[in-house]
């Protein structure tokens, strides 16, 4: 229909037009039926890319479908890990979501998606996130995306060997026309989209004495830098040394490894060691324009590494410094899953042998190291952070109509926290890491907890601390509740988290009933008495309680599933619209054709990396496709190059 001039339709005409839904009126070619393989999207044309017969496609949609029918949306799809690590797994993952909303199977207990692995879920999540993140002394902090930081760290990006546009649709506008993938990178870093540290490739400390010197705003004085191009964005010049990263703390992760996608790349480019990259580096007619190409590229960017385990793994192996860990049967700890709705302890059946230490004792032992020596060469400094623009805030809104504007191409203003990161000024007394790590800091009382855009002060949970775990006395933290310990540290987890403590469920959930306007507390009314403390975990696991932190209910003795809370009590979803969404109006979702889900084929490896043989002509050669459901040196790898096949 025509509105106003201009072409409207809906979102439902456009997903059954998506695939291949004909409807009478409609123009252009439709499949004749569900055998039809000549037109994309029936059950013949899937069969010949999966393999999956046609007649046991139709099945298992159709009894997918009756049975949420009949049952209410009782209709579920379980999926590992490995889902979540295929090049288009995006594509996937909102395939799967699209079944269930057509389907009516969100929010319904029995029915929507589940992970059997790889998605841990930190129940207690307040008192986590607050507490490993520092958020009780001083906010906000750093957080990096894991693959863009290695891709860059490893100079996989040099060995890219075909631009963004190869991915782009046929129907596209040409918005990514000739940029490569670390220029795609670069945009999303400078404009706020993603985290991207080290943010500029100046020191954020010095940035902060620059602006003092010059009597300036901190925020002024790089965006001024900024726009003038005397800065940069350490994403620009990742092969700059001042943008290396130098040391590296690696805990209980084998990330020398076959866990590190691209495992040749980092022996060379961050190790320097002994390597077998075998890829020809990025021809001159396919390198990044907007981030800078260093003809010889660095071998050997690490400093230091250390390695915390328990295990002799090729991650220690590579280290400079291999620290010895207790194991879970040695130390204090908590665990929670998305598979159970239990938080439970381990506890110490023996103290840490010989040298080992428990990973809290470590990383104390470290901090109290760093603030000595921080008095002789940081002590008090101002910091600038860039972060990012954050989901659950206004900043979600900072992009109208998913349009695309670059500052740097003068298209906007840079504005910090609208079109480029926030940036926030954190006054840092290094010589008081370790007291600051050992006590619950005070911003709890002033600014409260912060989770998923909901807000709510802790109230008496801190003097209940305080009774539990004692009180500092003297220095930065006199008189906060102690958390010297790894015991400790654990029940004040528990204290400040709504899922293990009824009054903070209580209270979050009268933070969310304000910005809804629906009746939400009594959800967790019926256990508002209940505090799980840490000895209680230690007696046997404890079924957690329903609270802001996560979108279901467990009220009522129901076991836990997402979006319940959304379904029942209309609580709007965590989208720009607070509804589910099908379509993404972004100008990139647009090039790539994937304002709705689409089916991407695998990547043509052969047209864009070249004939894999390596052998002379006339020596016969089979290339085989590489699968590990369960390698023989570890259970939740899909995707690895293991060196030793």
């Amino acid at each position: 229909a025509r509105v106003g001039g201009h072409l409207v339709t809906t979102v439902y005409d456009l997903v059954l037009a998506q695939y291949a839904v004909g409807r009478p009126g409609l123009p252009g070619t439709w499949p004749t039926g569900y055998d039809d393989a000549s037109v994309p999207c029936t059950p013949a044309w899937q069969e010949a890319i999966t393999s999956v017969p046609a007649r046991a496609a139709t099945r298992i949609a159709r009894e997918f479908a009756r049975n949420a029918e009949r049952t209410g949306g009782r209709s579920m799809i379980a999926m590992g890990a490995g889902t979540n690590h295929w090049f288009h797994s995006d594509q996937i993952y909102r395939s799967f979501l699209s079944l269930l909303l057509l389907t009516g199977c969100q929010g319904v207990n029995g029915g929507g998606w589940a992970h059997y692995v790889g998605q841990e879920k930190v129940r207690p999540l307040t008192g986590w996130s607050h507490l490993a993140f520092g958020l009780d002394w001083q906010r906000p902090t750093r957080h990096m995306a894991g693959t863009p930081l290695f891709w860059l760290a490893t100079d996989q990006w040099r060995y890219e060997a075909f631009s963004a546009d190869l991915l782009t649709s046929p129907l596209g506008r040409g918005r990514l026309a000739g940029r490569t993938l670390p220029d795609c990178n670069a945009l999303a870093a400078r404009l706020g989209w993603m985290p991207s540290h080290p943010a500029f490739g100046r020191n954020p400390l010095d940035l902060c004495d620059e602006a003092e010197r010059a009597g300036k705003e901190v925020a002024d004085h790089v965006v001024d830098e900024l726009r003038s191009g005397r800065l940069r964005f350490a994403a620009e010049d990742p092969d700059d040394p001042a943008n290396f990263p130098r040391v590296l703390l690696i805990w209980r992760a084998n990330l020398f490894a076959s866990s590190m996608k691209g495992h040749e790349y980092m022996l060379r480019h961050l190790l320097g060691t002994d390597d077998a990259v075998t890829a020809a580096e990025t021809p001159p007619g396919l390198r990044p324009e907007e981030v800078t190409w260093r003809d010889q590229a660095p071998v050997g960017k690490l400093d230091l590494s250390v390695a915390v385990d328990f295990r002799m793994t090729s991650t220690c192996l590579f280290s400079d410094v291999v620290l010895p860990a207790a194991t879970w049967y040695e130390k204090y700890d908590l665990s929670s899953t998305d598979m159970h709705p239990f938080v439970h302890a381990f506890n110490p059946a023996i103290a840490p042998p010989w040298e080992a230490r428990s990973d809290f004792d470590v990383f104390h032992a470290l901090a109290a190291e760093f603030s000595r020596l921080a008095a002789a060469h940081l002590g008090v400094r101002r910091d600038v952070i860039a972060s990012p623009l954050a989901h659950d805030t206004p900043d979600e809104l900072a992009q109208p109509h998913g349009r695309v504007r670059d500052w740097r191409a003068g298209e906007c203003e840079p504005v910090p926290g609208r079109t480029m990161p926030r940036l926030t000024v954190v006054e840092r007394d290094y010589t008081k890491i370790a007291e600051k790590m050992a006590a619950v800091g005070p911003l709890l009382d002033t600014l409260g907890t912060s989770t998923k855009g909901i807000t709510w002060k802790p109230g008496p949970e801190i003097d209940d601390l305080r009774s539990r775990n004692g009180t500092v006395r003297g220095g930065v933290a006199d008189g906060r509740p102690s958390i010297a310990r790894d015991d400790q540290f654990c029940e004040a987890l528990l204290a400040l988290s709504g899922t293990t403590n009824g009054r903070v469920a209580v209270r979050s959930l009268r933070a969310l009933e304000e910005k809804t306007g629906v009746p939400l507390a009594d959800l967790a009314e019926e256990r508002s008495g209940d505090r799980i403390t840490f000895e209680d975990t230690r007696l046997r696991p404890r079924a957690v309680l329903t609270s802001a932190e996560w979108s279901g209910t467990e009220s009522g003795g129901r076991r836990y599933s997402p979006f319940t809370v959304n379904v029942e009590r209309l609580t709007p979803w965590h989208t720009l619209t607070g509804r589910q969404h099908f379509f993404l109006d972004h100008d990139w979702m647009a090039e790539f054709g994937e304002q709705l889900p689409v089916y991407r084929p695998p990547l043509n490896l052969l047209a864009q990396f070249g004939d894999p043989r390596r052998l002379p002509a006339g020596h016969p050669e089979l290339v085989v496709r590489y699968l590990t459901p369960h390698s023989k040196w570890s259970i939740h790898s899909e995707y690895q190059e293991n060196l030793l096949m």
